[in-house]
Formats: structure tokens, sequence, C-alpha cells
């Protein structure tokens, strides 16, 4: 999966800046002959194929939870809020966009600490009612310390650029998925005691991953705009291929092996368009 990733990232790095005429720039994929242009679509199909397929074949082989849908869901919304960040530095991401209204670099640190609020709850309950031993399953004072001693968090929050505040979210990012991928069918009606007057169930709590970063991702789109920073075509197609790998990755969660030969496949195929690119280009 990481394989797939680094090519798709790759692609990215190489063409988000790309203005729009560049993509007129002739590239011949078969009988077609678009540009530039259709590479970027020569890579999200090949992503929904794939997708497609791992789909039936992982029905088959390892029906899919639905705490690993409910993470598939949430971690499309992190690729969406990745592409729409593409091109994004630290001056950008400090700029106000208008009075009383937060920077980008302010909503990335609201999600960031509030998704790491959500896995700590949810993974010290799962863990409290697996161990069966009587414990509470709301978090302590003392077990939430524990649980981010030498957590960095705090001084990037304090100090750190965009670019290492990115890195730190891309690694919760994966933990939350590794810690929570395993989560079973008669696990999501665990409740997990938060701030409300009520506990809620894991599932709820799974949710709150995505519906929370949508919303917050709405509102770094719509500062970014403010700002002028409206993503050109190269951008708007990129966006479309990070959903797509979003829709490949989902169908993996839970499965070591799975589908790993085919990304590899694609993987590859995607490095080729993106040196093709690059000579193109340069």
């Amino acid at each position: 999966m990481r394989e797939l990733e680094t090519a798709v990232f790759a692609f990215a790095q190489l063409t988000q800046d790309l203005p729009d005429g560049l993509l007129e720039s002739p590239w011949v994929w078969k009988d077609y002959e678009e540009g530039i242009r259709f590479a970027f679509f020569r890579n999200l199909e090949d992503l929904n194929l794939l997708a497609a397929s791992l789909a039936t074949q992982r029905q088959k082989v390892q029906p899919i939870t639905n705490a690993q849908r409910l993470l598939a869901q949430y971690n499309a919304a992190y690729r969406d809020l990745q592409a729409i960040l593409l091109g994004v530095d630290d001056l950008k991401a400090k700029q106000v966009p208008a009075e009383n209204e937060w920077p980008v670099r302010k909503a990335l640190l609201h999600i960031v600490q509030a998704e790491g609020g959500f896995l700590a709850i949810v993974d010290y309950a799962v863990t409290a009612s697996r161990a069966q031993d009587g414990r509470s399953l709301e978090i302590s004072e003392e077990e939430w310390d524990a649980y981010w001693k030498g957590d960095p968090f705090d001084e990037l929050a304090e100090m750190g650029t965009f670019f290492e505040i990115m890195a730190y979210y891309d690694k919760l990012h994966d933990r939350v998925l590794d810690r929570l991928v395993n989560i079973q069918e008669n696990e999501i009606v665990i409740p997990v005691v938060y701030w409300e007057s009520q506990p809620m169930p894991v599932d709820f709590r799974l949710g709150r991953f995505t519906s929370h970063l949508c919303q917050h991702t709405i509102q770094i789109e719509k500062t970014l705009s403010v700002l002028d920073q409206g993503p050109q075509e190269a951008r708007r197609l990129l966006r479309l291929i990070y959903r797509a790998l979003a829709e490949v990755e989902g169908w993996l969660f839970g499965s070591q092996e799975f589908g790993l030969e085919q990304c590899s496949s694609l993987a590859n195929e995607i490095n080729l368009r993106t040196q093709e690119i690059s000579q193109i280009i340069e």
C-alpha cells in the first residue's frame, strides 16, 4: 500500500503547480492524444478500476468489518484534506483570512488535537473492555498522560512549521488506523465516555473522525479561497486522484497481504507516467 501511496504522491509533487496551458502539452496513450491532462485521468481510471476489483475480491476472501469501513471513510476525508493542502506553505498557512477567522495552521492544529483525543478515548475503552478486569471504560487523567507520554504535539503547536505539523498528522493518522482497524462487530457498541453528558458507542466515535475532519476541511477550503489560493486545474485533478487512492486503501484495511501485488503493479505504471511527464515539462 505504501508503494502505491508513494507513487501517487510523487506524481502530485511533479504536477501540482502545472499551469492550465501546460496540460495541453503532447502526451499520448494508445489512441488518445489529449495531452498531459490525460495522464491524470489514466491514473484516476486505473485507481478506480483497482478499487472495484479489490472490493469484489475482498468480500470473497475476508469481508470487511463495519469499523474498517468507517475508518476507510475517515481515510478518504484525510486524503481529501491532503489534496486541498497541496501547495500550501508555512507563510500561507499563517495568513488570517478575515477578522475572527482561523488561519489554515490553526484549523489544522485543531483537527490534529481533536483526532488525538478521539483516538485516546476509543482505544482506551476498547482495550479496557477486552481486558474484562473491572476497570472503568473512561480514561483517567493519569492514563491520558501515560497514553501521550513523550508525544511532541504541544511543542509542534507552539514552534513547529506547517510541514512538521503535517508530518506529525500523517503519523497520527497511521496510528489511528493501526490501533482501531481490528475493532470487531460486537465491539462497535462499547460505550465511550468523553465530554458529553452521556457515553456514545464506538461506531459513533469512529464516524466523528470523518465528520469533524470534513467540517474543518470545508473551513480550510473557504480560507484558501478568501486568500485567493483556489486550486488550478492540476490540483483539482489531483484531488480526484487522492480520493481514488483512498478508495483503494479502504479495501485493504485489516488484511496484511491482500492486494499488494496489484498495488505494486499500478505503482509502477504511475511511476512510469511520472517519468514521462517529467521529461516533457523539462
